[in-house]
């Protein structure tokens, strides 16, 4: 919607926005929060439209709630965050200020398996890091091809966390370190959203 939204009109607040299954529950399951970390990509490519977004609502007690999707359950002696605040929380720690125009290539290039591969690329510039974002709703794996050209400076080494698990599952985000740099493949586990955090050497 919002890659092809006029650039001459008035700007968006998305106010609410979240995703839930398709069964009687509506529950937020791993699958709908893959969806919302798939929507926010579209969000991040175009900020320059989308000056504002809040998922919503927020907070339901365990016992008391009048719709789902909700973010974080609690009741009087815990809190519950579900699978969907572990992506929120991924992109508020990811969070960028400059988009970065980059080429991602699959290696399925049928337009079906496109349109369930999210992707956005943006760069901290507090930081000077580059942040890839990946979303994947496909039930099997696919190979992406990762450039980013004139990003002179990337070092070679890259923190990677990953969220994959069955769509009705509620997996906990893993981090490790791989290799990257300005040209790199990266395999997307099947229902799966992959943050890669490189580096850039500092200038002296």
């Amino acid at each position: 919607r919002y890659d092809n939204y006029d650039r001459k009109g008035p700007k968006v607040f998305a106010g609410e926005y979240a995703s839930h299954d398709h069964s009687t529950k509506k529950d937020n399951n791993f699958l709908a929060a893959l969806s919302e970390a798939a929507f926010m990509t579209g969000l991040e490519r175009n900020a320059d439209v989308v000056h504002l977004a809040t998922y919503a609502p927020l907070f339901a007690h365990v016992d008391a709630w009048q719709w789902n999707p909700d973010l974080i359950y609690f009741n009087n002696r815990e809190v519950r965050p579900t699978t969907g605040y572990y992506v929120q929380k991924l992109y508020g720690q990811n969070a960028g200020d400059h988009y970065i125009p980059s080429q991602i290539n699959l290696d399925n290039q049928d337009s079906r398996v496109k349109l369930r591969v999210g992707s956005s690329i943006v760069r901290d510039s507090k930081t000077g890091d580059v942040i890839v974002k990946l979303v994947n709703l496909l039930p099997v794996s696919i190979e992406t091809d990762v450039r980013l050209p004139g990003m002179d400076g990337i070092q070679s080494s890259a923190t990677r966390t990953v969220l994959a698990g069955a769509p009705e599952a509620t997996p906990l985000p893993v981090t490790d370190t791989i290799e990257a740099g300005t040209s790199f493949k990266q395999e997307l586990p099947a229902y799966s959203f992959t943050v890669i955090r490189l580096k850039t050497q500092k200038v002296k």
